[in-house]
């Protein structure tokens, strides 16, 4: 099987953490969760609104790699700690991110993602060809 492993510039490197941004396999694109970290790795904002953009610019720069953006997302998954409390604040930032006809959308509240700091990771579905 061929895979396309993306991993952009404008990306923290993965692979040192033994992951790729995405892979594009089959015709189905697959994308690891997206936090609030630009590529030199530091945290766009405590709060989730800078957070929230971050996550939509990485996956916006994986996307291009594929040639698409972020009209092409047909869903959206978005694990946030303490949703109850930060669920309005993400969901501004979403609506600015999309609109009608808007995407399926997934939210997950957990209470803690992969560092302390980091308060939403979002994943996206996207229609691709090899």
């Amino acid at each position: 099987m061929e895979r396309r492993h993306i991993n952009p510039e404008s990306a923290p490197d993965s692979t040192e953490h033994g992951y790729s941004h995405a892979i594009v396999a089959e015709g189905t694109f697959y994308i690891s969760g997206q936090v609030g970290m630009d590529g030199d790795r530091n945290l766009a904002g405590e709060d989730i609104t800078a957070q929230t953009r971050q996550a939509f610019a990485n996956v916006e720069a994986i996307l291009s790699d594929v040639d698409r953006d972020m009209r092409d997302v047909v869903k959206v998954k978005a694990h946030i700690v303490d949703p109850h409390e930060r669920f309005a604040d993400y969901n501004a930032v979403y609506q600015s991110v999309f609109s009608e006809p808007y995407p399926c959308h997934t939210v997950l509240g957990v209470e803690q993602l992969a560092g302390p700091e980091y308060l939403v990771e979002i994943e996206v579905d996207i229609p691709v060809e090899d």
